[in-house]
């Protein structure tokens, strides 16, 4: 009598009878009831399956909370276990239980390798003893399988990921990202603006003004820049842009146009200052006989400005949707109003109406810095990011600047001192006046990272946003031609997949 037994797609959980014996018993039994013939028992060579570990886990982790959410990709084709989603710094990795699921296997063995001479590997046998805890401190962790009829052989290497940095951290570059595109030894000041999808950078020498252009902002050197004419008593610090046109003030507030930022023409109105744009109109100030009115460029209904409301020395405008309008939302922080008085506040403008919509203010103060951008939180196994606005430098009534970074995750409404880990590096200065810009940045995944996945189409570059903080001046006033560049570690970090 003849018997084939196929073993395929037969598993087994801990101390389970192996295939290949319960094979056996079958073939004797069969044998006992026809003693006179030769019987054979078949088992079908599956291949690399029969030597795959379908999932590592470990259940009892480094002496961390969360212990049961950590989780291990195996990568078939190169035969290694890792985290991809590494530990937070500091994890001391130590002993630990783990479990493998597997198809049944003759041998299923956990090797510890120290490079120190004097010390032995330690090799456990899993499936005699699988609550043996494993040393991940080792130098090396191996799992060598071998196959229910001992044919094939496989060893996997597994290693614990530890992030080196924090990934809610806001991260600084110690140094200097880049100078100003057209900054050199003497410029007085700086700004840039962003029009159809190119920046525009003036900066103001002691005999003239660059106009520098480009594309990409981290790529400084391949801007292209030369010296421009300007109008008459223009003041580069109100150079700013809508989302077709470039505009500059002079010192008796009139406004002026340019397309490309080399030609000028003198529109016609008239602002004591510019918030910024929206959309192809701009929004600014306007000082009629002592009086201050809400103006637009191309001029639409002018209306008087609120008690409070600041008329100079606000921030950079942030534009977003909001679900408390079916229009875009501009709004600026901080600034003086037309008594002398500093504000912490953020003011709103929906197309049509402005209003103050801070609760909770930052410290008052004028020339800060905002943008958008993400915090980040993170659990032990787990880190998340939430979009927010960032506050920081800007200078108080006594001519201090600001230290600390603010947050607010209601676009404004309720600000709060940032924790620790987001508030400025030593590295960067204390600011006021200073642009900070937003940018992604196209990241590739290296060649060497563990970054293994089983998707049809894995993950080989991303895009991660960078702040670039730019200008602005010192508690001296000294002008800043730096570029300095930060970002939250986690984002810059491979996406998990």
């Amino acid at each position: 009598m003849f018997i084939s037994l196929q073993a395929e797609k037969v598993y087994i959980m801990r101390f389970k009878v192996p295939v290949i014996i319960f094979a056996a018993s079958l073939a004797a039994g069969v044998c006992s009831c026809n003693s006179d013939s030769v019987e054979n028992v078949v088992l079908t060579d599956l291949g690399a399956s029969s030597v795959e570990i379908k999932a590592f886990s470990v259940t009892s982790t480094f002496g961390t909370e969360d212990e049961d959410s950590l989780s291990f990709s195996v990568d078939l084709n190169t035969g290694r276990i890792f985290n991809a989603d590494s530990l937070p710094v500091g994890v001391e990795l130590k002993k630990a239980l783990v479990s493998l699921d597997l198809p049944t296997v003759s041998k299923a063995e956990i090797v510890m390798h120290y490079d120190q001479d004097d010390k032995e590997d330690v090799v456990v046998d899993y499936l005699t003893s699988p609550s043996d805890s494993i040393d991940f401190s080792a130098d090396k962790v191996s799992v060598r399988i071998v196959s229910a009829n001992q044919t094939l052989r496989r060893e996997y290497s597994v290693k614990v990921n530890v992030h080196k940095q924090k990934p809610d951290s806001l991260y600084w570059d110690r140094l200097p990202y880049n100078l100003i595109p057209g900054a050199v030894v003497g410029a007085k000041s700086s700004r840039t603006v962003l029009m159809e999808g190119t920046y525009y950078t003036l900066t103001e020498l002691p005999a003239g003004t660059i106009l520098a252009t480009g594309t990409d902002l981290a790529e400084a050197a391949s801007w292209q820049s030369g010296s421009v004419t300007l109008p008459a008593g223009a003041l580069v610090n109100s150079f700013s842009a809508s989302d077709n046109a470039l505009f500059i003030l002079d010192d008796s507030n009139k406004l002026y146009i340019s397309a490309d930022g080399q030609t000028w023409s003198d529109t016609g109105e008239s602002m004591c200052h510019i918030y910024g744009g929206y959309g192809e109109t701009l929004l600014g100030v306007k000082n009629d006989g002592g009086k201050y009115y809400h103006v637009t460029y191309p001029a639409t209904v002018e209306t008087e400005i609120d008690n409070g409301c600041p008329i100079s020395g606000t921030s950079t405008i942030t534009l977003y949707s909001t679900e408390w309008s079916e229009n875009i939302m501009a709004a600026f922080t901080g600034g003086r109003d037309s008594e002398g008085n500093l504000s912490g506040a953020t003011w709103g403008y929906d197309g049509s109406e402005w209003a103050k919509l801070s609760l909770e203010p930052i410290p008052a103060l004028e020339g800060v810095s905002v943008c958008q951008y993400y915090s980040a939180s993170t659990t032990l196994f787990k880190t998340t990011t939430t979009p927010m606005l960032y506050a920081f430098g800007g200078s108080d009534k006594n001519g201090s600047v600001n230290s600390k970074v603010y947050v607010s995750i209601d676009r404004g409404v309720h600000w709060r001192e940032g924790d620790a880990n987001i508030q400025l590096a030593a590295s960067v200065p204390k600011l006021a006046a200073a642009q900070v810009i937003v940018e992604n940045r196209t990241m590739y995944v290296p060649s060497e990272a563990e970054t293994s996945s089983r998707a049809i189409k894995p993950i080989t570059s991303w895009e991660c946003p960078y702040m670039y903080l730019m200008g602005g001046y010192s508690a001296s006033g000294t002008f800043n031609p730096n570029i300095y560049r930060g970002v939250i570690n986690f984002l810059a970090f491979v996406p998990i997949q």
